[in-house]
């Protein structure tokens, strides 16, 4: 029985390609989560895919240069389904990831209300840090990167009209909408800058 269910979690990783990261949750619908996690370690321990931490892996990439870790994203994507939860990128992330900035963020970070300890994969970390729910609002969407990103520029340059002119211009009437119901629980300045770049996108 244990035979035909390890043949099946292979069957199902080989389909995917190399990079894919997953976690002993995908495979719930196979068995139990005891179950699950020793076979995924005897496919460890085979060499046969890579353990980041605890129930989460990745099927790895080998290029003519050696091996290459699994992208940051869908680490963090696996994590997020692991833990039942969705992260938020700090500021600078959240920046970049909006086309607001061209400057590649130094760190890898991410707000959950979790306490979760970093990872390190090859020679770079992705940093988790705990902040309230308030913080978070808004995060799966686009309006909390927006949020994020306006928080991390500080009072002075959120208010800057051109870069509310450049944010404005994106939006679109649902995220105009999420923008304005995620900013209730922000800080007052916050939900002021808010309130001006919905103006300019209205």
């Amino acid at each position: 029985m244990q035979n035909s269910l390890t043949q099946h979690i292979r069957n199902t990783i080989t389909s995917h390609k190399a990079g894919y990261v997953f976690t002993h949750v995908d495979f719930f619908t196979f068995g139990n989560e005891a179950t699950i996690e020793r076979i995924l370690s005897r496919l460890f321990e085979a060499g046969e895919i890579r353990r980041i931490r605890r129930g989460l892996y990745y099927k790895p990439e080998i290029s003519r240069w050696g091996e290459v870790p699994p992208a940051h994203s869908a680490i963090v994507n696996a994590l997020s389904r692991m833990m039942r939860t969705k992260f938020l990128p700090d500021g600078a992330n959240a920046l970049y990831q909006l086309g607001l900035t061209t400057q590649i963020p130094m760190k890898q970070v991410y707000l959950t209300e979790k306490q979760i300890g970093d990872i390190v994969i090859g020679k770079s970390k992705i940093e988790f840090r705990k902040v309230s729910e308030k913080k978070l609002s808004g995060r799966g969407k686009r309006a909390g990167l927006y949020l994020s990103a306006i928080e991390y520029l500080g009072k002075e340059e959120a208010f800057d009209e051109s870069l509310q002119s450049k944010i404005a211009e994106t939006l679109n009437e649902k995220e105009i909408h999420d923008l304005k119901s995620a900013s209730k629980n922000r800080s007052a300045w916050v939900k002021e800058a808010v309130e001006h770049i919905i103006t300019k996108a209205s």
